[in-house]
């Protein structure tokens, strides 16, 4: 994982799947950050753990802005599958 902090804005890279491993370690680096951006270029799956972490993040007493880069198919049919393509506003949520 590639990690980049600037004051409240946490970026990551993932260098594989988004799973509960990198939720951990996604959550150890998020401290005092209101802007979380992950890149999910070498992600094959997603796991619903971390779609509902992601969730909870956005939705939380004190929201982070969570956005969301090169996602695989199977995000938005897990989105789906949940019923939080209905939810979430993906368009400002997943960036080109």
């Amino acid at each position: 994982m590639k990690t980049e902090k600037n004051k409240q804005r946490l970026d990551v890279i993932l260098q594989g799947d988004f799973n509960l491993n990198a939720v951990r370690q996604i959550s150890s680096l998020l401290k005092d950050c209101t802007e979380l951006s992950i890149d999910l270029i070498n992600a094959r799956f997603v796991t619903s753990k971390a779609v509902i972490y992601m969730h909870n993040l956005m939705h939380a007493d004190t929201p982070v802005t969570v956005q969301i880069k090169n996602p695989p198919k199977v995000f938005f049919e897990l989105l789906k599958t949940l019923g939080l393509h209905k939810v979430w506003k993906l368009e400002e949520i997943v960036q080109p």
